[in-house]
């Protein structure tokens, strides 16, 4: 959101920022460029989306809540967590999937219930569902809420090998990409720009966000900000190739990606603009 004044330096005149889903903004012609959790990215493209990410922005905005009785992922064996659906395409779904993977638990022996329009942080505050992911704005203020009484299992952020991985990719459509490949470096430039800009404490960048009433507006800003502040964005310290194939082998493992890790990376990504950039701004 903070980069729009970069974006005006390198020539785009008409900018329009949403707070829309990013996949169904960009497949619905509904915004240019996004970004999107390397999971989504890679199920998207092994889905049939023709979508391409085209550089990593920073790590890890999401965690995963357990109930106090529950210590660590591991503990989770035999336990009952509710999702809105076991796709692919569904993130959290996803995410707490190949994070019990990778902490040597299968998903098989959770007992995940589908409800799929279930209110899944009410269920786990009311002591129904015993892991919770939230991302962004809602993990942050899921941590202040009073009635939560659980702890972080994971936090992307801070716990490696997730804190070692690219979390989000910006992210465009192949089709816009082969349009316009000279102004997709430009968007890329300005917001690695803007990402180099903005301090410890992204307050400026929150309110600009609120003030444009995007996240709920003005009454949300802190809100924003937390959220903001809570991951890194040195964009140069991560390997999206390198994020790409961790992630896709974790989805092969549970059976929600066909692409090999390899494919992932060819399939999915175009990182010649990131490599170029990475060079060609100095620090």
């Amino acid at each position: 959101m903070i980069s729009e004044r970069y974006l005006q330096e390198e020539g785009f005149a008409d900018i329009q920022l949403t707070d829309a889903g990013g996949l169904a903004a960009l497949t619905g012609a509904k915004a240019d460029l996004a970004s999107l959790f390397v999971p989504a990215l890679a199920t998207a493209v092994d889905g049939g989306k023709a979508v391409v990410g085209l550089g990593g922005l920073h790590t890890g905005c999401a965690e995963m809540w357990a109930p106090q009785g529950v210590a660590t992922l591991k503990d989770l064996r035999g336990h009952t967590v509710v999702v809105n659906a076991k796709t692919p395409d569904n993130l959290p779904y996803s995410m707490m999937a190949i994070a019990l993977k990778n902490a040597g638990v299968d998903p098989s022996e959770v007992t995940f219930v589908v409800q799929p329009d279930a209110d899944l942080t009410k269920l786990f505050l009311d002591g129904k569902s015993d892991l919770l992911f939230l991302a962004t704005t809602g993990a942050f203020a899921f941590e202040t809420n009073p009635a939560n009484k659980g702890h972080i299992a994971l936090d992307q952020a801070k716990d490696p090998p997730w804190s070692q991985q690219d979390c989000c990719v910006l992210t465009v459509t192949t089709d816009w990409l082969r349009a316009n490949p000279v102004a997709a470096k430009r968007a890329f430039r300005a917001i690695y720009r803007a990402a180099d800009s903005l301090p410890k404490d992204r307050a400026d960048a929150a309110k600009v966000a609120t003030d444009k009433g995007l996240f709920g507006g003005a009454k949300n800003v802190e809100l924003v900000r937390g959220a903001a502040n809570m991951v890194p964005y040195d964009w140069r310290m991560y390997d999206v190739a390198a994020s790409m194939r961790f992630h896709a082998q974790l989805l092969n493992a549970v059976s929600l990606l066909k692409f090999t890790p390899d494919g992932a990376v060819t399939k999915a990504t175009d990182l010649r603009f990131a490599n170029e950039l990475a060079v060609e701004i100095k620090r």
